[in-house]
C-alpha cells in the first residue's frame, strides 16, 4: 500500500454528472468526512472526461436508476475495476425480482462498512467500531461540494439553487419503514429503528460573525413517526431543543395520526416545532382516504394555518394501451387533490417512471405543472391553468386581444368551429393534451369537467376541522 501522504481518492456523484440535483449525496459527504479524519487526500470528480487514473480508489454513488454510470468506469474485465466501488439505490431500486432486489439492497446497505480499503483506517467518531467507517456516526464533510458550487454560481446559476449544499445539516435519525409499498426501496423492511443521534451530523461551524454556517436541518428518514414512541419522541424533542428549523424531506406518515392513540400529541408537538418550509406528508393510495381524512381533522385542529403539502404518487405499473388503468389513476389523483383542497392542503404530484409508457402520458406532466406550483393550485382550476397557457400564447405571440380566461364550453365551441386551425393560430400542447384526454374517455366527460374545476380557494372548508 502506498504511503498515506500519496494516496488519492476520487468521489463520484453520478447523478451530479448526469445533470445534477438540488441535494448533495449524503454517502459521499460521509466518506469524505472519514477520509478527512484520517488525513487522506480526496476530491469530488465533477467532469465525465476527468482523468481518474491518478486515484488509488474511486467511490461512485448514484441515487436514481435513470442515471448512467460515468464513462470513465473500467469494464468488468479490466483489473482497475477492483478499485472502483459502486453503490446507491440507483443500482437496484426498480429491480422486480425480489431475491435479486434483496441481495442488492443488503449489499448496498453494508458494503462501505466492510470495504477493504476504508477498513485500513481508524474510526474517529466513537462507538464500538475501531476500524473503518461507521456510517451512522460519521460526521459528513459539508465542504465536499464547495468548489463545484462556487464554479456553477460563477457560471451564472442562481445561488439559491444550492441552498441544500450550503445551509443544511443532513442525516437520518431513523431508518426503515413498516408500509411495504411496492414502489419503495424500503418495501422489504419490517420496522423502523434508531439510526443516528442528531449530534452526530449536526454541523456547528460558525462564520467570522459567529453565525451558524448551516442554520437548518433536513432529514431523510423513511418513516420517522412509525418508530416506537420511545424512539421518535425524544428525537423530536432533541430537534426542538436544537433551536434550528428542520424538515423531514421524504415526508411524515399522516396515517399515524389516525392509527395511533398518540395522534393528537404528535400533531400538537409538531405544531410547536420550528419547522422549515411546508410540513410534508403523503397521500399515495386512494384506499387510505378514510385514514387520511381522520388524520387531517386532527392535524388541522392543531395546525390550522401551517402550510401543509402531500406527495401524490401516480403512474406506477402503467403500461402502453392500458386506457382504463390510466383513467382510473388520473381520477384517483384528482380525487385525492379534492380532499386535500377541502382541508386547505397543497398537493405535489410524484410520477413513477412507468407513467411514460402510455401514449397519453403528457396528461400527468400537465397535472404536475399545475398542481406542483402553489400559485396555480390555489387560484386556478386545472381548466383555467390549461387555457391560460393558450391565451398567454395568443396575447404575446399573435398579439390578439383575447381574455385571459373563458369557460370550457365557449372554448369547445371555438375548437369545434375550427378557430384553432386558421390564421396561424394553433392549440398549445397543454390544451391539446387535455382535449385528447377528454376525447379518449367520452363516457367520463361529465366527471372530467368536474375535476377540471377543482380550485383550493373555492373548496377549502374550515368547518371540516373546527
Amino acid at each position: 500500500m502506498p504511503h498515506i501522504d500519496t494516496i488519492r481518492v476520487g468521489l463520484v456523484d453520478a447523478d451530479l454528472l448526469h445533470g445534477g440535483t438540488r441535494h448533495p449525496n449524503l454517502v459521499l459527504l460521509k466518506i469524505a468526512g472519514f477520509l478527512k479524519d484520517n488525513h487522506i487526500k480526496y476530491k469530488l470528480i465533477t467532469k465525465n472526461d476527468e482523468d481518474v487514473s491518478i486515484y488509488h480508489e474511486v467511490y461512485v454513488s448514484r441515487v436514481f436508476t435513470f442515471t448512467p454510470l460515468p464513462p470513465f468506469i473500467p469494464d468488468e474485465s479490466d483489473e482497475r475495476r477492483a478499485h472502483f466501488h459502486i453503490g446507491g439505490t440507483g443500482e437496484y431500486a426498480v429491480k422486480k425480482d425480489i431475491p435479486e432486489f434483496k441481495s442488492y439492497r443488503k449489499r448496498d446497505m453494508h458494503q462501505l462498512e466492510s470495504d477493504a480499503f476504508l477498513c485500513l483506517f481508524p474510526n474517529h467518531c466513537g462507538g464500538t467500531r475501531l476500524m473503518g467507517i461507521d456510517m451512522a456516526r460519521q460526521m459528513p464533510d459539508y465542504h465536499l461540494y464547495d468548489a463545484y458550487v462556487a464554479h456553477k454560481i460563477a457560471e451564472g446559476r442562481k445561488p439559491s439553487y444550492f441552498n441544500d449544499y450550503l445551509y443544511y445539516s443532513i442525516g437520518f435519525l431513523t431508518r426503515g419503514c413498516v408500509r411495504h409499498c411496492a414502489f419503495c426501496v424500503n418495501k422489504l423492511e419490517k420496522k423502523v429503528y434508531r439510526y443516528s443521534e442528531l449530534e452526530w451530523f449536526l454541523d456547528q461551524e460558525r462564520d467570522e460573525n459567529g453565525k451558524l454556517v448551516r442554520p437548518y436541518i433536513y432529514l431523510w428518514d423513511d418513516n420517522f413517526l412509525a418508530a416506537d414512541k420511545s424512539i421518535w419522541k425524544p428525537m423530536l424533542e432533541d430537534l426542538m431543543k436544537s433551536g434550528r428549523p428542520f424538515q423531514f424531506r421524504q415526508g411524515l406518515d399522516e396515517r399515524i395520526l389516525a392509527e395511533s392513540e398518540d395522534g393528537p400529541m404528535i400533531a400538537e408537538m409538531l405544531s410547536k416545532c420550528k419547522y422549515h418550509g411546508d410540513y410534508i406528508f403523503a397521500f399515495d393510495n386512494w384506499k387510505d382516504r378514510d385514514k387520511i381524512v381522520e388524520a387531517l381533522k386532527i392535524w388541522k385542529h392543531y395546525n390550522p394555518k401551517k402550510s401543509t403539502k402531500f406527495y401524490l404518487f401516480c403512474g406506477f405499473t402503467l403500461k402502453a394501451g392500458e386506457d382504463s388503468k390510466l383513467y382510473k389513476d388520473v381520477k384517483s389523483l384528482f380525487d385525492r387533490i379534492h380532499i386535500l383542497m377541502q382541508y386547505g392542503c397543497f398537493g405535489y404530484v410524484m410520477r413513477h417512471a412507468d407513467y411514460k409508457n402510455h401514449e397519453l402520458s403528457n396528461i400527468y406532466v400537465q397535472i404536475a405543472r399545475w398542481c406542483n406550483q402553489p400559485q396555480f393550485y390555489r387560484y386556478m382550476s386545472f381548466w383555467e391553468y390549461c387555457y391560460r397557457n393558450q391565451s398567454f400564447w395568443e396575447q404575446k405571440t399573435k398579439k390578439l386581444d383575447v381574455p385571459n380566461q373563458i369557460p370550457f364550453d365557449e372554448f369547445e365551441k371555438r375548437f369545434r368551429e375550427g378557430f384553432y386551425t386558421k390564421d396561424g393560430i394553433r392549440l398549445c400542447k397543454t390544451l391539446r393534451t387535455l382535449m385528447e384526454f377528454i376525447e379518449r374517455f367520452p363516457t367520463h366527460r361529465t366527471e372530467i369537467l368536474e375535476m377540471m374545476d377543482y380550485k383550493l380557494k373555492d373548496l377549502t372548508n374550515p368547518n371540516l376541522w373546527d
